[in-house]
């Protein structure tokens, strides 16, 4: 196994400068965030004090919210928290958290992805300011649920909607992420 492919502690990031000035100027990210790569054998845990680590790879790669957002708005219709809700599940995976498709549900896309690879050892630091304040981090001991109840209520024509009208998760152009209102601004 990878050294820190399953532990924070171990995680340290091989981005290069070069890669992280490109990633900065090709994703407009702030300056004045003071993004800063690691060091060499920095572990992405515990957290810089007043950083957050960002990983590039998940930003290079339409993942499941973003695709949603998107398959919402070929709809004409606006994202929906709770159809999202439907179809994905917040889990952990050892020391970190993701998304995946609910079991024995139906999906909005037409090749889902068991995971995202090798997208932990490329991240750098950005200052959290720029988080909610009231964000908290999560760690694997904390207990989590996030089970649907029997009283939960969503939009079932459009989550029907969403799956008659499924379409494949992958890359994205960014006029396209442009034309579904997920960026702003043209390259």
């Amino acid at each position: 196994m990878a050294s820190g492919k399953d532990n924070l502690a171990e995680s340290v990031s091989v981005l290069t400068q070069r890669q992280l000035d490109k990633f900065i100027q090709e994703y407009r990210i702030p300056l004045d965030l003071n993004p800063v790569l690691p060091s060499k054998n920095e572990s992405i845990y515990p957290f810089r004090q007043g950083k957050f680590p960002l990983y590039t790879r998940v930003c290079n790669f339409a993942n499941y919210s973003n695709h949603f957002e998107i398959s919402c708005r070929a709809l004409d219709q606006r994202p929906d928290l709770d159809v999202f809700r439907y179809f994905y599940e917040f889990i952990t995976a050892n020391d970190w958290y993701t998304f995946a498709h609910r079991k024995g549900i139906s999906s909005p896309s037409g090749d889902e992805r068991s995971s995202l690879k090798n997208w932990k050892d490329n991240f750098f630091w950005l200052d959290d300011r720029c988080l909610p304040v009231e964000m908290v981090w999560r760690f694997k001991d904390h207990t989590m649920s996030f089970d649907l109840g029997e009283d939960f209520v969503f939009n079932k024509e459009f989550a029907g909607a969403l799956i008659d009208n499924q379409s494949p998760i992958r890359p994205l152009p960014e006029h396209l992420l442009l034309w579904g209102r997920v960026c702003f601004s043209w390259g």
